[in-house]
């Protein structure tokens, strides 16, 4: 499988959720799969990509692609289209993942099939404010799909096979263009669109690190962007 991990200015945090997806590589290992990194340096500053570059966890399979996107949908797709995983796992540079993470969601996917996104179970937020969560799973009693006209559902942390994000790319995110915003709301309601269901992998848990400084989303809101236009909501 292949971890598709976006960096761009994290300096020093981006060494720790390394480490922390090196344990999820490990763990995936012990399970007999393989994983490759397939990083993406989006204008990137001088401290990111020293940390990044001489990591102990790179290994000479792992790819590292500097670019110029600004822009995290574009980073994912670009990133995807050089991936050689069947499975692909998407990763925030300044976050950390339990370690099953990995191994667990290519179980579920081998178990139930290519038609399910995985989340993790779990989220808890740390940094700026702490809370923790439990997340929806698409075929549980609490999902509404009518609320997602107004909220996001799931996190930016989705496991899946290749195919799924080859038929659903992302769209292009940056801050105030043309008004859109919310790259992972718009992507969850276009993969439910295209007939694929987003499920929980129970017993994982994501580590989402919460800014002072602010995060992609709070930029989005405070420019006023929208979510973009979806078949989703046309289905609904």
């Amino acid at each position: 499988m292949s971890a598709v991990i976006t960096f761009h200015r994290e300096g020093l945090l981006a060494h720790t959720t390394l480490l922390s997806i090196e344990r999820c590589r490990r763990f995936a290992e012990e399970a007999g799969l393989s994983v490759e990194f397939v990083i993406t340096l989006d204008n990137a500053d001088v401290e990111t990509l020293r940390v990044v570059k001489g990591h102990q966890a790179l290994r000479p399979g792992d790819q590292l692609h500097e670019v110029d996107y600004r822009d995290l949908s574009t980073c994912r797709n670009h990133a995807i289209q050089h991936a050689r995983g069947r499975y692909i796992g998407t990763f925030d540079g300044d976050d950390y993942f339990s370690a099953n993470w990995i191994a667990r969601c290519v179980e579920l996917i081998r178990q139930h099939g290519e038609k399910f996104i995985y989340h993790p179970e779990i989220m808890f937020a740390f940094g700026a404010w702490n809370a923790y969560w439990w997340q929806v799973d698409q075929l549980d009693e609490y999902y509404r799909p009518g609320a997602l006209l107004i909220t996001n559902y799931w996190n930016a942390c989705a496991f899946a096979a290749r195919s799924v994000f080859e038929r659903c790319p992302y769209h292009v995110s940056r801050v105030g263009e043309a008004g859109f915003g919310f790259e992972d709301w718009h992507w969850n309601c276009e993969t439910i669109a295209h007939g694929f269901v987003h499920r929980l992998a129970r017993g994982t848990v994501r580590f989402e690190r919460r800014k002072h400084g602010g995060s992609l989303n709070i930029a989005h809101q405070q420019v006023g962007a929208v979510i973009r236009p979806s078949i989703f909501f046309e289905q609904l």
